[in-house]
């Protein structure tokens, strides 16, 4: 014999807030989470942006900087072999510590990144001493890697710390 709840007793799986203060904080809580979604995209959104940008300056690297090929083709497998390892250790290091600090970290990491990968161009590394120039670039897009690892992971951790998501 199958036996059914009564609604009652299906409702039961949640308590309902007690008091108006549980309420209003509830509430508040719930009036922030567009605001907390909306800034976090937000990051995400710049830090995929910033890493766009490398692919459609990639000629006038060659043509105008004096990247060779070669240079170009291993700036891409630093810079995604760092990403896809450091997707695993920033979804461990957005578990273990404040993952606001971290998506902090990566964010501002990545800016100077940027500005570092500008510093070389503006003073022509490559032209100065090609090895150097080279080296600097691919230790650079090393970091670059795992500073732009730490979106994915910790914003997904962060979007769903104000849904509510289990």
């Amino acid at each position: 014999k199958v036996k059914y709840l009564s609604k009652k007793e299906t409702m039961s799986e949640t308590k309902p807030l007690g008091s108006s203060v549980d309420q209003e904080n509830f509430r508040r809580l719930k009036s922030y989470q567009p605001w907390a979604f909306f800034v976090t995209f937000g990051g995400y959104f710049m830090a995929h942006f910033s890493r766009k940008c490398y692919s459609t300056v990639k000629q006038q690297l060659q043509t105008e900087a004096g990247f060779s090929a070669l240079v170009l083709s291993e700036m891409d497998t630093t810079f995604m072999a760092t990403y896809a390892a450091g997707n695993i250790i920033s979804g461990k290091l957005g578990d273990t510590f404040n993952p606001t600090t971290v998506l902090a970290i990566g964010l501002f990491g990545s800016g100077t990144c940027l500005f570092m990968i500008n510093v070389a161009l503006w003073f022509d590394f490559e032209g100065f001493n090609a090895t150097l120039g080279s080296l600097f670039i691919l230790a650079v897009y090393f970091l670059f890697g795992f500073f732009q690892s730490t979106g994915g992971p910790v914003s997904t951790l962060q979007l769903r710390a104000h849904q509510n998501i289990p």
